[in-house]
């Protein structure tokens, strides 16, 4: 049996189906986090997420694919907000005009009561002839026992809801009237990121302080202890230096990415960066974007193939081409540790220069994106409301996140170390060698001339920039392996490597995303521009700062 779950934008479906399905699927409070459907089966019974929609007209690409999906159910779970359930109800109304076997889901029961307003599920089931649940449990019972959608009300008005549902105090509270207001939005959350960053960078906070915390854990005592433990020679520097040295040197920039993606969940889930897209329509739409573009760029702190999938939701194709151009300029959470790795040699206190790279991400994605020109796109989203975000949400969220990033580190980069430590102490001939020697400087040098006037002359270094094109985290990683004292870089060589990973094209898994939306051609087009583009950047970066 097909049970799809289907309903407007942020009323809670991928949180249901997670609770059906079992499954782990990121959830937000804002439109468009789901951009694609997504199946699992359990017991039997294969679940459907889809998209949030409207209606079946289609308005943006994301609608089409869900009403193709319902088309195919075998039920439909409608899932309806408490809070704006009567206007729910058109699309219910045509739910079951395409499919009779439906079930009505209503959520956020728990706000709607906050605000004065109630919910009669057997009444409402009574009036509208379809059942109605408000728990998971009853929701699996129902779907085990026979279906037919008889609606008793054709027009699904207000009024023939006899008493079952009262929406309360429909007014804005005082929080909604903040956040909704133009200038305390924006000002809001500029404040709102130099707190993260201050708590995440600046010494003695707890990001920096849990950081060293970790160094000297994995790096020094971990490390220390298995170095002691094996006799010197190519195992234990593969062990130590390779393995330990790099991933490990990774993994100490887990309290940093926390804080980082801390205050991204309390954005999201608080409902602020719902907010944040409306107050900022009308600066996006001045580069060809619209509100919804904040949703995309702010996901970008986190993951940049993330964020082109909720471009999905953009209902202008050459709006989201523009999107997806120009998210690489955002700097995602893998960038955080390279920046950290380059920049704290060159300054006692790196948390101004952060701030900057940040902040000029922002600033050159609008830039671009002004620049190459094009219409507007019309913003269409759910309001949602703003209030403190649930704890348990919060904690579930970031240690999605964190579980991602681990993952990643222990998996793809602890391979990644390994390989640039083989590559790098041994021959053509797999005779072992110094590094100098090694089939890795070999080839790394004749690459090293396109970041010579970048003030790169070193072949690790270089060799650590071109690692990033798979991982952004490989750099970082690259650079603990086979620079663990110092990459050697003056000021102005250190901000211009620095800039280069601004601007570079991001790692394989959001080209690859890239691919999926706007199609392979035009994403190889826009990688080779962003690539053109970073080094032009650091050459200049490096040019200006050795003037001074």
């Amino acid at each position: 049996m097909k049970v799809v779950l289907a309903g407007n934008p942020n009323a809670g479906k991928t949180t249901l189906f997670n609770a059906l399905a079992r499954a782990g699927l990121p959830t937000g409070n804002w439109h468009g986090v789901t951009t694609r459907p997504a199946r699992k089966t359990v017991d039997g019974i294969t679940y459907a997420d889809v998209p949030g929609m409207y209606s079946f007209n289609g308005y943006t690409m994301e609608e089409a694919s869900a009403a193709e999906e319902i088309k195919s159910a075998d039920v439909v779970i409608n899932v309806a907000d408490a809070l704006t359930l009567t206007q729910s109800l058109s699309l219910t109304r045509a739910l079951l005009a395409v499919n009779g076997r439906l079930i009505l889901y209503v959520t956020k029961l728990g706000q709607l009561k906050r605000r004065g307003g109630r919910l009669d599920a057997q009444k409402l089931s009574r009036a509208l002839g379809v059942p109605v649940a408000t728990d998971v449990k009853r929701l699996k019972r129902l779907l085990r026992s026979p279906l037919r959608g008889e609606p008793r009300c054709a027009d699904f008005s207000v009024s023939a809801l006899n008493g079952a549902y009262y929406g309360g105090n429909c007014t804005l509270t005082r929080a909604e009237r903040l956040f909704y207001n133009r200038a305390f939005a924006p000002a809001f959350f500029i404040l709102a990121v130099f707190a993260m960053f201050f708590l995440a960078f600046f010494p003695h906070m707890p990001g920096a302080a849990l950081k060293e915390l970790c160094e000297r854990l994995i790096v020094e005592r971990l490390g220390g202890a298995v170095r002691a433990g094996l006799p010197e020679g190519k195992l234990r520097s593969f062990v130590c230096d390779g393995l330990i040295g790099g991933a490990g040197g990774v993994l100490a920039f887990v309290p940093q990415l926390a804080v980082l993606y801390l205050f991204l969940t309390l954005l999201d889930e608080s409902g602020v960066m719902s907010a944040l897209s409306f107050v900022t329509d009308g600066v996006f739409g001045k580069a060809g974007l619209s509100g919804r573009a904040a949703f995309s760029m702010i996901s970008g702190f986190g993951c940049t193939a993330a964020a082109i999938l909720t471009t999905r939701g953009f209902s202008s194709r050459a709006a989201q081409r523009r999107a997806v151009a120009v998210l690489a300029y955002i700097p995602c959470g893998a960038k955080l540790p390279v920046f950290l790795t380059l920049l704290s040699p060159l300054f006692a206190d790196p948390f101004p220069a952060v701030c900057a790279l940040y902040f000029a991400g922002i600033t050159l994605a609008l830039a671009v994106s002004a620049v190459t020109g094009g219409g507007g796109e019309v913003i269409l989203s759910e309001v949602t409301p703003v209030a403190l975000p649930s704890p348990r949400a919060v904690l579930k969220k970031l240690c999605f996140y964190l579980k991602g990033f681990i993952i990643k580190v222990a998996t793809a980069v602890l391979v990644f170390c390994a390989v640039s430590w083989l590559l790098s102490n041994y021959t053509f001939a797999l005779r072992p060698c110094a590094p100098e020697e090694s089939m890795l400087a070999a080839v790394s040098r004749a690459a090293l001339p396109l970041f010579v006037p970048m003030g790169v002359t070193d072949w690790r270094l270089s060799y650590a920039l071109i690692s990033g094109f798979a991982a952004k985290e490989n750099i970082a990683a690259t650079i603990a392996v086979l620079m663990p004292e110092d990459t050697g870089a003056d000021m102005a060589a250190g901000l211009a490597v620095a800039a280069f990973v601004l601007a570079c094209p991001a790692c394989v898994s959001a080209f690859s995303a890239a691919c999926k939306e706007v199609g392979t051609r035009y994403a190889a087009k826009v990688f080779l521009l962003q690539l053109a583009g970073a080094f032009l950047l650091a050459y200049a970066v490096r040019f200006v700062v050795a003037l001074f």
